[in-house]
């Protein structure tokens, strides 16, 4: 359990509670086997490298009151997929599973199995008796005959135990995957019975997906690259550093061992090229980021040290072919123009008409025509109502 830290549109999932808030963090972040946690990603619908994300998302953790919090992470009462919420997990886990080699086409995010609102929906079921009295004095809305299936468990098929109907539900962010994971620690400190077992091996079901390497991810998703995994490749100076020998050393230093080894051959001699370059600097040439010298020291400051610090003054440049276009009625003075003209516009005038209907844009033969942060007005204005702004009046 740990202390969080208020946020403005924080709440307890059960009380609604605003003040003196902990989240319980659902499956912790701890070192597994790369295959395990590969598995993981492939299964949750994320990208290579994306597990330690979603492990400090929302969506793995829950915000309770202090004290409801202290009895959750107790097994005082256990939070499992309603038989609804079961079903929609394991149809997820349909499109994940037994796919061939070749197909790399994009898996569904694991946040599609949410309602629009983006809540899950799980059964409370109490175990202490601060945890019955809670569920007393919240006032849970009861299970609805979706949620329950009709009346079916999902394993098996057979009528559900009597008095399975009495669990009230909760909605909130937290996954099916991280509550599965969280509700099996919590079947383990708690004794089951025959009412409880039928959520037991709803959990089971979906850890054992994983668990057991019932859905492995496919060879091209392994070598995918990582998110903290930079584009570029470091070369050999950048992975060990410059070494810098002095041209005065009698004995000389032996070469540095290049750790990277992409183009050994090709980068081996850079430690001597910057050794060579350093040497030919002068030590005594001014420092270009200088600021300019005051009055006070332009005496003592040399000839060439004020050369070198010297700015020239620069002209700045108008253009009076534009000047001419905005202005038509000025005096064409000799002059007001001594520098030449600036070369003509090649590219077409953005004031004239282009026919959108017979040659409409480049993305609107995109599949979808969706708007991008490039649209200019009249973009929008064929996006929204098939028309452009500077068209000429219809007659």
């Amino acid at each position: 359990m740990l202390d969080y830290k208020r946020h403005c549109n924080d709440i307890c999932v059960l009380s609604g509670d605003t003040d003196e808030l902990s989240r319980a963090c659902l499956i912790p972040d701890e070192d597994q086997e790369e295959s395990e946690t590969a598995a993981k990603e492939w299964i949750f619908g994320l990208q290579r490298g994306g597990l330690p994300l979603y492990l400090a998302s929302p969506e793995n953790g829950m915000i309770f009151r202090k004290d409801i919090c202290d009895m959750y992470c107790h097994g005082e009462f256990v939070l499992v997929p309603t038989f609804k919420t079961y079903l929609d997990t394991m149809n997820y886990l349909e499109g994940v599973k037994n796919r061939k080699e070749s197909d790399t086409s994009t898996r569904r995010p694991c946040t599609v199995l949410a309602s629009p609102h983006g809540l899950y929906r799980y059964a409370f079921i109490a175990y202490s008796t601060a945890a019955c009295a809670l569920e007393k004095e919240l006032g849970l809305q009861p299970q609805s005959d979706e949620d329950m299936n009709g009346g079916i468990t999902p394993v098996g098929g057979k009528p559900c135990v009597t008095g399975s109907d009495r669990f009230p539900v909760v909605e909130c962010y937290s996954h099916p995957f991280s509550i599965s994971v969280f509700a099996d620690k919590a079947f383990s400190m708690r004794r089951r019975t025959p009412l409880t077992d039928q959520w037991y091996a709803l959990t089971r079901r979906i850890l054992e997906q994983w668990e057991q390497n019932i859905i492995r991810p496919p060879q091209w998703f392994l070598d995918d690259r990582k998110l903290e995994e930079d584009d570029s490749e470091l070369s050999a100076t950048e992975a060990t550093g410059y070494c810098l020998l002095p041209s005065n050393d009698p004995v000389g230093a032996k070469p540095p061992t290049v750790v990277g080894d992409h183009d050994h051959d090709r980068n081996k001699h850079y430690w001597r090229k910057v050794g060579s370059w350093v040497d030919n600097v002068d030590p005594n040439a001014p420092d270009p980021n200088a600021p300019l010298p005051s009055e006070k020291d332009s005496k003592t400051t040399t000839a060439r040290t004020k050369q070198s610090l010297q700015r020239s003054p620069l002209k700045l440049r108008r253009s009076h072919r534009l000047r001419a276009k905005a202005c038509p009625y000025a005096s064409a003075s000799p002059d007001c123009c001594p520098y030449p003209p600036s070369p003509p516009r090649r590219a077409a005038s953005a004031l004239r008409y282009r026919d959108v209907v017979r040659n409409p844009p480049a993305w609107a033969k995109r599949v979808g025509e969706f708007p991008t942060p490039e649209f200019s007005s009249n973009d929008w204005a064929y996006f929204c109502h098939r028309i452009a702004l500077n068209a000429p009046p219809a007659t």
